[in-house]
């Protein structure tokens, strides 16, 4: 367990080390910043370690270590499907960039395009963690439906309503 004069030593050498980056700029100051943050940090996990240990995860003996309890997260489950699913006007040719807003829970998303919506002939085109993808090689002013769906902890949600969209 990392002593009080050790932490309290940690601080004060960041604490230099900010005023050194505020007044001076220079890369070595930054360099020393970053060097003494990653210190102070450490100390605090070791700690934080220990408390943890000797605690046994008891709520009060934490916060007596001056710490704080962060609660179990609780499973989202089901997701629902991405909403306003739509496409921006770009310039490069064959290419169609579609967005939509982020689900809650979700680890990544599954985009899908049809060239047909009569009926829909799903493909899995891409996977993504963000909520937006460039879809590129297709048919220049050819029209494309895309529907995309949320996998999360549960499992996958069902698909989003359908925006159709044309290649640039």
């Amino acid at each position: 367990m990392p002593s009080l004069a050790t932490i309290t030593a940690a601080c004060d050498r960041l604490d230099a080390a900010n005023q050194a980056v505020l007044f001076n700029g220079g890369k070595l100051a930054y360099t020393e910043r970053d060097e003494a943050d990653k210190e102070l940090r450490d100390l605090i996990k070791e700690l934080a370690g220990y408390v943890q240990a000797v605690s046994k995860g008891d709520k009060p003996q934490v916060q007596d270590g001056a710490f704080d309890v962060v609660e179990p997260g609780e499973p989202i489950g089901e997701l629902p499907p991405p909403q306003a699913l739509g496409s921006k006007l770009t310039n490069m040719s064959g290419r169609v960039a579609l967005d939509w807003k982020g689900v809650r829970g979700a680890k990544s998303y599954q985009v899908f395009m049809s060239t047909s919506n009569d009926p829909f002939k799903w493909e899995l085109t891409a996977v993504t963690t963000k909520s937006r993808l460039d879809v590129d090689s297709l048919e220049p002013g050819t029209f494309y439906w895309f529907a995309v769906s949320a996998v999360g902890a549960a499992g996958t949600s069902s698909k989003s309503d359908p925006a159709q969209a044309m290649a640039a």
